[in-house]
């Protein structure tokens, strides 16, 4: 693999999201900006169409007397989705994403907490309007995202008429933007505030380390921090073109129709390629060829020889044939998935993030990266590491641009997350001398056992997937001061696999340190509940 360091890819700064659209819809013009499918015809929208989108709505917000207002966004990916968050955001008023999968009770508790007056839903988030209508709620407006183009209509009108005041709004650079309630794997939410800068600067970063060419599928919803920034952001920023899909039932076929280049992920789907790819060569009696293959080209590639795309056409081409950039973010990921990846010719870069740093810290590079890491610091921010062991893991401490402002109407809350000017993340880690960063796992997961030893679950977790292939997903923690192990196993794959799980923990513990032996097991029917990150939602034992 090349492993070189270079200096960052250029990119326009911009301090806000006003100026990113301006600056985008000037520089790209009549690129296509978002492409997606309404009524089975394919839409394409440029980015001179979208900055003029988005002034309009603004302009129907200003009009209906919002101003420094929060303004509530749910449903799926799509192009009225987007309309929303930025006509919001550039109006000078505040968007409030909101997870298309939370119960109702939450939705009404995250919009009375917001004191969001806009309530903007797709169709399909119906019934959970007209709940909302008949109870206490502070909603002055409900928009149905299907009467946006006509919304639109009339900002047009508004402007032709003289009214420039979304097209003229000057950004306050530190302004409060967007409010994001974190879902976490454990504990109550609560609301993030970003600012412009902070978004921004995390675009900008994220366009400085990594460069990404020709159209991207939309997979991360968008209420996500890392489906909006890396997702939507650095794409518009680096002039490339979204290909919004709007279920992961139609992945697959988004990937043959569309055939992007680029797809930013969460680590479940870099596995679910993975599969797929041997499973379809194992069905057609080709997986033997294909390690030949992949041995022959690994080969090649430390003479400087690189012939992967042509090796590995066909296997490309059940992915569209173009793919040829992962990035990773929201969690964790098995090595053997990017080295397999990569074996084929498929680059998959790692990155970690939390989403009050807007949301991400830092990424491998493309041509400057380390297997296992989750790449350097973002120039717009620093890392320390606090209170390191001897080995140097210790809390994550990051302070910089892309830092929020704190956490809405919690004073207590955003003052113990700070030490001065550092963000505590709660998550543990450790920088290598090149400056590459680590994760460990979650301080609050983290086990003390009687002898004080430390054990992160999270590493626990990889040594069991690495070891067993038909353990699907594990959750560790401790009972009684010995290391337990709750599993979802793939017995439609491994039949027997129930009977031989006990032998094969027995054999994994004898290379392990005894103190991290594996005393209990426990074999769970269901796959675990999950974030809208596809995280595994940790409990308390």
């Amino acid at each position: 693999m090349r492993n070189k360091n270079y200096p960052y890819y250029t990119v326009e700064p911009v301090k806000n999201l006003k100026e990113l659209i301006n600056v985008a819809a000037k520089k790209y013009g009549e690129t296509h900006a978002i492409t997606f499918e309404r009524n089975r015809t394919v839409v394409h929208i440029t980015y001179k169409q979208l900055k003029s989108d988005v002034e309009t709505l603004g302009t129907v917000f200003l009009d209906l007397g919002l101003q420094n207002e929060k303004i509530a966004v749910i449903g799926e990916n799509s192009y009225e989705w987007l309309l929303t968050y930025f006509a919001a955001v550039n109006s000078g008023n505040v968007i409030v994403p909101l997870d298309r999968d939370l119960p109702v009770a939450d939705v009404k508790n995250l919009l009375n907490d917001s004191e969001a007056k806009v309530f903007v839903y797709s169709n399909s988030y119906s019934d959970l309007t007209e709940y909302l209508r008949g109870n206490d709620t502070n909603i002055d407006h409900y928009i149905n995202m299907n009467n946006v183009a006509k919304l639109i209509e009339k900002g047009s009108l508004l402007i032709q008429g003289g009214d420039k005041r979304a097209v003229d709004y000057e950004i306050d650079d530190h302004a409060f933007a967007t409010l994001l309630y974190t879902s976490g794997t454990t504990g109550v939410a609560k609301g993030v505030m970003l600012s412009h800068y902070s978004l921004a600067s995390d675009t900008v970063s994220s366009c400085q380390s990594v460069k990404a060419r020709g159209c991207n599928l939309l997979v991360l919803p968008l209420h996500h921090s890392f489906g909006m920034t890396a997702c939507v952001l650095y794409m518009l920023l680096s002039g490339s073109e979204i290909i919004i899909n709007k279920s992961l039932k139609r992945l697959n076929q988004d990937l043959l129709k569309y055939k992007p280049y680029n797809v930013f992920m969460v680590p479940l789907f870099v596995e679910t390629f993975y599969r797929k790819i041997w499973d379809s060569a194992k069905k057609q009696g080709k997986d033997g060829l294909l390690k030949k293959l992949i041995g022959i080209s690994n080969a090649l590639m430390k003479g400087g020889i690189d012939v992967r795309r042509v090796l590995f056409k066909s296997v490309l081409e059940e992915l569209g044939g173009n793919l040829e950039l992962i990035v990773l973010g929201g969690a964790p990921i098995d090595m053997k998935y990017v080295k397999g990846l990569w074996d084929i010719g498929i680059v998959t870069l790692n990155g970690y993030g939390i989403t009050e740093c807007s949301p991400v810290v830092s990424v491998n590079r493309n041509h400057y990266y380390r297997i296992g890491s989750t790449g350097q610091v973002f120039s717009c921010c620093e890392v320390k590491i606090a209170e390191p062991d001897e080995n140097g893991h210790g809390e994550i401490c990051v302070k910089g641009d892309n830092v929020m402002l704190g956490y809405y109407k919690n004073e207590q809350a955003t003052k113990e997350a700070f030490d001065g000017e550092w963000f505590k993340t709660g998550d543990v880690g450790y920088l290598d001398r090149d400056g590459f960063l680590f994760i460990s796992g979650r301080k609050k997961n983290l086990i003390i056992l009687n002898n004080g030893k430390n054990v992160y679950p999270e590493e626990m977790e990889f040594a069991v997937l690495n070891y067993i292939p038909y353990v699907k997903e594990v959750v560790v923690y401790a009972e009684d001061n010995e290391i337990a192990a709750e599993m979802f196993l793939d017995a439609k794959n491994y039949p027997d696999c129930a009977s031989t799980i006990n032998s094969d923990i027995s054999r994994l513990n004898l290379t392990l340190p005894i103190y991290k032996n594996i005393g209990k097991i426990v074999i769970n029917d269901t796959e675990f509940p999950k974030t809208a990150t596809k995280k595994i939602k940790r409990y308390s034992k």
